[in-house]
């Protein structure tokens, strides 16, 4: 299974309509494919959504973070 970039291109989606389905910037998106940018969660549970993936099928565990709210 391939990273984000290669599914969203196995699916024929382009950069600038999973960044509008996202509701992100198609650079923000770019950013995330090539590993520049730690997503949540949430984001990466969004991506895969998506694409009708699994997140542990695109992502590895290290390009998402869990973020606590500390009260």
């Amino acid at each position: 299974m391939g990273g984000p970039k290669e599914i969203r291109i196995e699916l024929g989606i382009s950069i600038e309509e999973a960044a509008r389905n996202l509701g992100i910037s198609g650079g923000y998106l770019s950013q995330i494919e090539n590993g520049q940018r730690q997503i949540s969660t949430e984001r990466a549970d969004q991506i895969a959504k998506l694409y009708g993936k699994r997140k542990e099928d695109i992502f590895l565990p290290t390009r998402y973070s869990v973020c606590k709210v500390l009260r």
